[in-house]
């Protein structure tokens, strides 16, 4: 019996002193739920500066205009402000993120897409071009091609209409990227240029050397190695002899003296006697 009650004692405070804990645990969050409205509403914490971070190409200004930041919100309903999402609507965004600072600041931090390539290709009956990201996405038009950037010059007909800041779904595209990246690591190859065709054949241009006709897009770094120890060879003189460099059979690569000038105009003399 003695032992019963000794354990009934102990029992019972033990269960008091789980309520207390119960009790303090409410009462904490309360209490935290008191001061979190009172920051919520508290007017001396409403935004009054806006920072920008990231923009490059984008003024702070168009920034804060695209996110659409609210005037006289405090900072802590600000974090439900869907402005990170407006902002990815916008092409140039590759993404953005915001954070507040006490007492009223709102930072604003944006990543803007960097160019890689420029696309190049007739939609609705007209020459157009488009800033492409790392990742092949097309988020801005051009007037003409930049000078620092190469070219993939679409032949191959787009599946659809380009819309900025979304994938192109063009399945040339993935295999165009590999051949950029392939010729970007050797400076004797660095394309000025990739075009893609109807079949889908790829060719490498680069201002005054030999195109290289790859072909399909099996093999291409095999292809790129045989197209750059041909244009090593015999201490360059390929480079200035040739018209086109041909790997698209790597078992067979063929190539195309250049035409000489002589030869061009006794070709058009000889048409225009015949004429």
């Amino acid at each position: 019996m003695h032992h019963a009650a000794k354990h009934h004692r102990r029992a019972r405070k033990t269960n008091r002193r789980r309520n207390w804990n119960r009790t303090l645990q409410v009462l904490a969050v309360f209490l935290a739920l008191g001061d979190l409205t009172a920051l919520a509403f508290a007017p001396g914490l409403h935004v009054t500066r806006v920072r920008v971070d990231g923009a490059q190409t984008l003024s702070p200004q168009q920034v804060v205009e695209e996110a659409q930041v609210p005037s006289h919100t405090n900072l802590f309903w600000m974090l439900r402000q869907p402005l990170t999402k407006r902002l990815a609507a916008d092409p140039v965004i590759d993404h953005a993120e915001r954070s507040v600072r006490l007492p009223n600041l709102l930072v604003l931090t944006v990543a803007e897409r960097q160019p890689y390539a420029v696309l190049a290709a007739t939609q609705n009956g007209e020459r157009q071009f488009w800033l492409l990201d790392h990742k092949g996405i097309p988020y801005r038009s051009l007037d003409k091609p930049s000078a620092h950037l190469p070219v993939i010059d679409a032949a191959a007909a787009l599946p659809a209409d380009v819309v900025l800041g979304r994938p192109l779904g063009a399945e040339w595209l993935p295999e165009a990227y590999h051949l950029l990246a392939l010729a970007r690591t050797d400076r004797a190859l660095s394309g000025a240029k990739i075009a893609v065709d109807q079949n889908l054949n790829l060719c490498l241009n680069r201002k005054d050397m030999p195109q290289i006709r790859l072909g399909q897009s099996d093999s291409l770094p095999w292809k790129i190695a045989l197209a750059d120890a041909a244009l090593s060879a015999y201490g360059g003189a390929l480079s200035h002899r040739a018209a086109y460099i041909d790997v698209s059979c790597p078992q067979q690569p063929v190539w195309r003296p250049r035409a000489a000038p002589g030869a061009i105009k006794n070709a058009s003399a000889r048409t225009d006697t015949s004429n």
